[in-house]
């Protein structure tokens, strides 16, 4: 039996579309033979103690769609106040990534590669994370085509394809949606231009570790 993870945040409009993304892959994994899989909002997490080591204790896979900075994920967004701006709340960050635990992880979000990615390498050699060097995109006219691909990656990571071999593929799959914005059957939609740019720039900036 494999379990999931997945967290999701909802609080602008680019994580509407990823909290949807989320939604729709729990909604595909329950449907899974010998899978559980578990949909959790990040915000309620971030303040409730123990509960997300407790729920990462009980899975193989944590995913993550939402926004993230170099060494966090976010649960909360920065609130700007008249007085005083109110910090960012993390659901993870370099200094908790212990409470991934070693499970195989997959972000789907800004530039954790790198920052959260490497000091959870440092803690955990052997774990595997999936994820992105830099800003990760869609162009939200024709968001469908970018989150099939994330969509069917996820479910490839979780029966049971390496974080590198998922990040080679991701890389060739961008690539192709990119021709296809260009060049291909996708090129008269509207922004396909935009489209095409943002599918290569996540062609460039997926990655893994290790």
């Amino acid at each position: 039996m494999k379990s999931i993870l997945i967290l999701s945040t909802c609080y602008d409009v680019n994580s509407s579309y990823t909290a949807s993304w989320a939604q729709e892959l729990h909604d595909d994994l329950v449907r899974q033979k010998d899978t559980s899989c578990f949909l959790y909002d990040a915000q309620y997490l971030c303040r409730s103690g123990t509960a997300l080591a407790d729920m990462v204790e009980r899975v193989d896979y944590v995913v993550f769609y939402g926004h993230g900075t170099n060494d966090s994920w976010i649960a909360l967004p920065d609130l700007p106040g008249a007085s005083a701006k109110v910090a960012a709340i993390p659901l993870v960050d370099s200094g908790s990534v212990s409470v991934l635990n070693g499970r195989k992880v997959y972000a789907g979000c800004c530039w954790s590669l790198n920052g959260l990615g490497n000091d959870y390498h440092v803690k955990f050699p052997a774990g595997e994370f999936v994820g992105y060097s830099d800003v990760f995109g869609f162009e939200s006219y024709n968001e469908k085509y970018f989150k099939e691909i994330v969509h069917q990656s996820v479910i490839s990571f979780i029966n049971g394809d390496t974080a590198a071999t998922i990040a080679t593929n991701l890389k060739a799959e961008w690539d192709a949606l990119r021709a296809r914005f260009y060049s291909g059957n996708l090129r008269t939609r509207q922004n396909a231009a935009m489209a095409a740019k943002v599918a290569k720039l996540n062609s460039q900036r997926i990655g893994s570790k290790p």
